[in-house]
């Protein structure tokens, strides 16, 4: 499937391009990694790229450049993030756009769709990496506020024109886990439950059997479904944001939906917070 954004990129047009000398090819893992799985591609742990390496705070600008310069990527190159699971490229993506970078793509469905369109034939690609890094761009406002914090989620509940998404499983947002159901331990927040007025839109419902976003039609009909009228704002979360900013690419850079905003922090800070609201 290939859906026509700059933003989203199939695994056949990635599959077409490997011998592009400009590509960089980035796989964002959720755990370490071992050796990438996309012919010429460089692999890091998500938090390695994404956030800053003792405070609990996105990577800056400059430290995004600096990194992804270290993985081959910099100034003229093609830029596309793989994910495995898909969602940590999804994550890494909406963090470079919070900082300004617009020249970065998402691999639809990451390496669970590259595996599940195999065998690709075998083939071994040498790249050069980019002689000088991305220049650190100045974030927009309206990119600045594609991030929102917790007491500015809080202001806003109870208003009629801001619609809350959880994109958790169902066990999370009723409040039977605080993880996902194979996780062999339930941890990860203090308390069980979703933000007061939270709809559900389950994460893998945006997907198909293999990862890949579905098309435009569908990703709209799950929208309207949750989503009466035109709100003012949109505000996504989940447990640790991944799954959240999958949603956001599915209706910002998908649907063209200009409002939606994901809250970093998500279950994992709400459900701890002394003194905050929770509905179960």
């Amino acid at each position: 499937m290939a859906l026509a954004t700059q933003s989203v990129v199939s695994v056949e047009e990635l599959a077409a391009s490997l011998d592009d000398p400009n590509l960089a090819v980035i796989e964002v893992h959720a755990k370490a990694p071992d050796a990438p799985g996309i012919p010429g591609a460089r692999a890091v742990f998500w938090k390695d790229l994404a956030w800053h390496p003792l405070e609990r705070e996105l990577a800056t600008g400059a430290e995004l450049s600096e990194r992804l310069f270290a993985l081959g990527a910099g100034e003229g190159s093609r830029i596309v993030l793989a994910g495995d699971p898909t969602q940590f490229a999804a994550y890494v993506l909406w963090v470079a756009r919070v900082r300004g970078y617009t020249d970065i793509a998402y691999l639809d469905g990451g390496l669970e769709a590259w595996r599940a369109a195999g065998p690709h034939a075998e083939r071994a690609v040498e790249r050069t990496p980019a002689a000088v890094p991305l220049p650190v761009p100045e974030p927009t406002p309206e990119q600045d506020r594609l991030r929102i914090g917790r007491d500015d989620v809080r202001a806003l509940l109870g208003r009629d024109d801001v619609v809350i998404l959880d994109y958790r499983t169902p066990e999370e947002y009723s409040g039977a886990r605080v993880s996902g159901p194979t996780a062999p331990i339930d941890h990860g927040a203090e308390r069980h439950g979703r933000i007061p007025g939270a709809r559900h839109l389950f994460f893998r419902d945006l997907l198909d059997e293999h990862g890949r976003l579905r098309d435009r039609a569908e990703l709209q009909r799950l929208v309207d479904e949750r989503i009466d009228g035109t709100p003012t704002s949109i505000v996504n979360y989940c447990r640790l944001s991944h799954r959240s900013t999958l949603g956001w690419i599915a209706l910002s850079e998908v649907l063209g939906i200009d409002n939606v905003r994901v809250y970093d922090g998500s279950w994992t800070e709400w459900g701890s917070i002394v003194g905050f609201p929770v509905e179960k």
